[in-house]
């Protein structure tokens, strides 16, 4: 994949988790009970997954490709 491509994909997932996880910090779940709550708990893990998953799409490095060196120049 191109890595322009893969880091603006990643930054749509993150946006996008991002805003998944303020919804349910300030939105209408505050008033669900029950059984929903877990589905609640299952949103915000998957909000997390998804800032995570776009964080390793922008700043994705191969296995075969030297990471760099930091503080060198």
């Amino acid at each position: 994949m191109d890595k322009g491509i893969r880091r603006i994909a990643g930054i749509v997932m993150m946006v996008a988790g991002i805003a998944l996880g303020a919804w349910l910090v300030f939105g209408p779940p505050h008033d669900w009970e029950g059984n929903v709550r877990l589905v609640k708990m299952a949103m915000g893990l998957a909000a997390t997954g998804m800032i995570t998953g776009g964080a390793r799409l922008i700043f994705w490095q191969p296995e075969g490709e030297p990471a760099g060196e930091a503080g060198v120049g």
